[in-house]
């Protein structure tokens, strides 16, 4: 039996029993009564007398006194010489009852941790491998193929520096296991024709809502003059189509003309 506390009733004192034995030996004997089922309760609930006032001594009261508080008040059962309480039986019954339970319990816990960790070992293990082939990517080769697009970008004609830089940053970024750009998870791939598309107004200016006229008009330009960003992005498409910029050097205004 699991060594735990001893359970004490706050009804105890007034029990039909106790009332008695307390009316006849007084309060002492309640003293003795509970000193008895700790010793019971310590001993798995038996004890075995030959002579009482050995017990006596060890308890520090009267041996008639202790005689009586086990034999005359019907709280205690005694057998061939020794005596139990079955109040405690049934204190230690559910005990006991109590510590299988949590034993059960405990064992489903571990089991179940068992169980999870088994689990997880295979997506540890496929985790570890990714990492692993994820290592043994060649940087170079992948370096190698980015310098590859960008040079194929530039060596296109008709599509300013900047829309080239933009266009590039865009579709050279990595895949999550660095193996590959933007582009080349694509289906289908025409570099002139995606980056001419991205240059043109109607595509690479949709951020913006705003279309911008395939052409240099004085009215428009006026209009966004305050709006920096449109104002940039007009004249970022006007060389996107072939228009240059001239500043008169004797007044300081400027115009776009075709080259």
């Amino acid at each position: 039996m699991k060594k735990t506390y001893l359970q004490h009733q706050s009804n105890s004192f007034t029990a039909i029993k106790i009332i008695k034995m307390r009316s006849k030996l007084g309060i002492e004997s309640y003293g003795i009564f509970w000193a008895l089922l700790e010793l019971l309760f310590n001993e798995e609930n038996k004890l075995c007398i030959d002579d009482y006032s050995v017990l006596a001594f060890s308890l520090q009261c009267d041996a008639d006194k202790l005689k009586s508080v086990i034999e005359d008040f019907d709280l205690f059962i005694i057998e061939d010489g020794c005596f139990y309480s079955k109040r405690l039986n049934d204190h230690i019954d559910n005990i006991n009852s109590k510590s299988i339970k949590a034993k059960e319990n405990a064992s489903k816990r571990w089991n179940n941790a068992t169980a999870m960790q088994s689990h997880s070992e295979p997506n540890a293990s496929r985790v570890y491998k990714s990492i692993v082939d994820n290592s043994k990517v060649d940087k170079s080769k992948v370096n190698k193929r980015i310098v590859e697009f960008k040079n194929s970008i530039n060596q296109i004609g008709g599509v300013n520096n900047n829309d080239k830089e933009n266009f590039f940053l865009y579709w050279s970024e990595l895949n999550k296991s660095g193996t590959k750009q933007k582009y080349e998870l694509e289906k289908t791939w025409d570099l002139n024709r995606r980056l001419k598309r991205w240059s043109n107004s109607s595509f690479n200016k949709k951020e913006q809502g705003i279309k911008f006229p395939d052409y240099y008009d004085i009215h428009f330009a006026k209009r966004i003059e305050q709006d920096q960003t449109a104002r940039l992005g007009y004249q970022k498409h006007l060389e996107s189509i072939g228009y240059i910029k001239q500043v008169n050097t004797y007044d300081g205004k400027s115009k776009w003309i075709k080259k």
